[in-house]
């Protein structure tokens, strides 16, 4: 292949979409027409520096637990370097996940602050892992026990390994979607090194952000070895909910909605030929100036979060071919939601209402971990325990002309925690050009019992391609506040948790292909499909006795979580890279299709009392087979391109797009019965594009400038709140 005909990797992507609706079509349209632009334009666009976030030559532990050559890895995956995270403008984990293949992050571009979930392969929010130095965090006190992305920083980060696909085998329950491993340093060569960066800028309206990072290490040559970071952000003037009261004659209260983020973390390690190991501690505090709701404005509202997580890993080489190592974590949250009474009218009058919040979460992770590795056999094998506990209390007063009303929930009684004891052990076969692949994990739940999941991972590798096949099955526990929630309103059937549901059981299925052209130039391919059954929902129920059609506020009978859903979840996605004298250009093409499906008589009539049941992402009564084509919050379609350009060796131009396709989200809908309910709202595509600059002044110094969504200032990320609409920033980076 000419190396002029690179540039060219990505011109046969629309055509592998065309069994898709007219509305990918049409954005695979969009997205080929705008790289054919950014290809004329090369000489005069700007963004983020020539910087590669995936190379087939790089190394990844992560989809297999030993190291091995990404185009090695018989899965999907991507490695993010830390010279790409300093290099680049990306100013949260958010945003760079966001930038990669099959990952939406709902959150990343709204206000600073926003409550941030991640969506991978379609698979639900707390379906995908995520790991710091290899061990899973979460926070337990959520509905949901996913991880809020926003809570993580870039801070003391040496690089981010990315691992599509279900690997529930070798990670647990929560990687239907796949593994995210957040690795932070370790030891460097011997003598004192830091790294100081300091980045601000605006989002237009008077709004300003400006953030601040230092990290320091410290390495002796016996090997021990000591890092620090601190990380500072404050965002001023923003605000955070969609603004459309203004000319209805209806009073709100106009104010803005800071953020402020400081993250301390500490680190002593020693490693040298045999011995590898650290301990760690990161303490995260922030607040966020948050509103009540979509479209409504609130002057005294905000979220607290704090963090306390301590990490371990110490490692020892007992052979050429064994190796043994323990993992573990400890994390204690905290999460404070208040809202006190905010003015109602023009002449100062407050709503005499205050609600408080006060939800705590622990996590605490062991585990031990044996690796052989020979020329042509692999294993690894593990086990470990898992456990979780949250509480939390809420309080709320009003006062009206009716009285006052007070409502207090709490979890002090309850024995809210769950353990999880598991093994796992998963072997490779090399022969010549063909690996044979696989593992099972056995799970000992203390709420849900045994559980077993396998994994059976062919591949085919030559002439720098590798073929794979992988068939996985995953189990997936309900969380602690699904089970156990006792919030019951008035005339409320049940409560809100349900003890009898079951774990979510998934299958998975993936074929791909990786294609490595030259350094610098290659291309992947992956097909998935991926099958859960018992997918939880979260339902209302309403009277047996009326009607639908006739149903009244007095009707309801609370809300609850139930195990009724068949979640599929069918999808492509295809990556690549491709490096022509000064020009570089990388990308990746995501389409997804997922359908909920369903059947009335899966519904157990003892947890609903047989009364109407109301999806309540959907607002679908179930009353005979229900079959929904959307995922709540998730684009079928998703596509990103960035070309740069080195004007010199130490100074790089280029142009990022991104476009994210239509997708819906649930909202109230006063014109729907009972008394308003939840409706479908789509909300609309958009395309964003970013251009920068970046400009290594000297050796360690580093200057970047960055204009952000130049093109459209009023996309949205769901409905009813800001985005951060146009913005620009710079950044300025000293290493030693």
């Amino acid at each position: 292949m000419s190396r002029w005909a690179y540039p060219c990797l990505f011109s046969f992507l629309p055509e592998l979409m065309v069994f898709t609706t007219w509305q990918t079509q049409n954005a695979v349209r969009k997205f080929y027409k705008l790289i054919l632009t950014l290809n004329a334009c090369s000489h005069l666009v700007v963004a983020q520096d020539s910087l590669k976030t995936t190379m087939l030559d790089e190394v990844v532990t992560t989809a297999t637990r030993y190291d091995q050559m990404l185009i090695e890895a018989p899965r999907s995956a991507a490695v993010i370097s830390n010279d790409f995270i300093r290099k680049s403008s990306f100013s949260s984990v958010g945003e760079l996940l966001s930038s990669q293949g099959s990952i939406y992050v709902v959150g990343a571009y709204q206000t600073p602050g926003s409550s941030q979930s991640l969506f991978m392969r379609g698979a639900n929010s707390n379906q995908t892992a995520v790991l710091i130095d290899g061990v899973r965090i979460t926070d337990p006190s959520s509905p949901n026990a996913a991880i809020d992305i926003n809570e993580l920083s870039l801070t003391d980060v040496d690089r981010i390994e990315i691992i599509r696909g279900s690997h529930s085998t070798l990670y647990g329950g929560a990687a239907v979607g796949g593994v995210i491993n957040i690795i932070t340093k370790r030891g460097h060569n011997p003598g004192f090194h830091g790294d100081v960066s300091l980045s601000g800028g605006t989002f237009g309206n008077s709004s300003s952000v400006l953030s601040q990072n230092v990290s320091a290490n410290y390495t002796l040559k016996s090997g021990i070895y000591f890092t620090g970071s601190l990380f500072n952000q404050n965002v001023n003037g923003l605000n955070a909910s969609l603004d459309t009261l203004t000319d209805t004659g209806v009073y709100h209260t106009a104010d803005k909605d800071d953020f402020e983020k400081t993250d301390a973390y500490v680190k002593a390690g020693f490693k040298n030929n045999l011995w590898n190991g650290f301990v760690s501690y990161k303490r995260t505090d922030q607040r966020a100036d948050i509103d009540d709701g979509a479209y409504n404005d609130d002057d005294n509202a905000y979220l607290d979060f704090k963090r306390n997580l301590v990490n371990y890993q110490l490692s020892y080489q007992l052979t050429d071919d064994w190796r043994i190592a323990g993992v573990g974590s400890w994390s204690d949250s905290k999460r404070l939601s208040l809202n006190d009474s905010s003015i109602v009218d023009e002449i100062g009058n407050y709503d005499a209402t205050f609600i408080n919040g006060l939800y705590r979460g622990k996590i605490n992770t062991n585990e031990l971990q044996l690796n052989y590795h020979h020329q042509r056999f692999i294993a690894v094998a593990g086990g470990g325990r898992y456990g979780e506990d949250m509480n939390f209390n809420t309080f709320y007063f009003s006062r009206s002309v009716f009285g006052e009303f007070t409502s207090i929930v709490n979890y002090d009684t309850l024995d809210t925690s769950a353990s999880t004891n598991y093994a796992f052990g998963h072997v490779t076969l090399k022969l010549d050009h063909f690996n044979f692949a696989v593992g099972t994990r056995w799970s000992d739940h203390s709420l849900f019992g045994n559980h077993w999941t396998f994994e059976a991972n062919p591949s085919y590798y030559f002439s720098n391609t590798h073929l794979y096949a992988s068939l996985s099955t995953g189990f997936n526990p309900a969380s602690l506040y699904q089970l156990y929630d006792p919030s019951q309103g008035f005339n409320a059937y049940t409560t809100r948790g349900n003890r009898n549901l079951k774990p979510e059981e998934s299958m998975s299925l993936e074929l791909g292909i990786k294609k490595e052209f030259k350094p610098g130039s290659y291309v992947t391919f992956s097909a998935f499909r991926t099958e859960t059954k018992n997918s939880i929902e979260y339902v209302y129920l309403w009277n047996k006795n009326t009607a639908i059609e006739e149903l009244t506020f007095s009707d309801n009978m609370g809300d609850t979580y139930l195990n009724i859903a068949r979640q599929v979840v069918n999808g492509l996605e295809i990556e690549g890279s491709t490096e022509v004298d000064k020009f570089q250009l990388r990308g990746n093409v995501t389409w997804i299709e997922g359908t909920i499906s369903i059947d009335p008589s899966d519904i157990n009539t003892q947890q609903t009392g047989g009364h109407h049941v109301q999806l309540f992402n959907y607002g679908t009564f179930v009353t005979g087979d229900v079959n929904v084509d959307k995922l709540v919050r998730r684009p079928s379609f998703m596509a990103y391109a960035e070309l740069s350009y080195k004007l010199r060796t130490n100074l790089t131009m280029s142009a990022a797009y991104r476009y994210t396709g239509s997708r819906f989200d649930s909202g109230y809908d006063e014109t729907l019965g009972p008394y308003g309910a939840l409706n479908q709202f789509e909300v609309e595509y958009y395309d964003l594009i970013d251009i920068g600059l970046n400009w290594e002044v000297s050796k360690g110094f580093m200057l970047g400038v960055k204009v952000e969504n130049i093109l459209d200032e009023s996309y949205r990320e769901i409905i009813g709140f800001q985005t951060r609409g146009r913005s620009a920033t710079a950044k300025l980076n000293f290493r030693w």
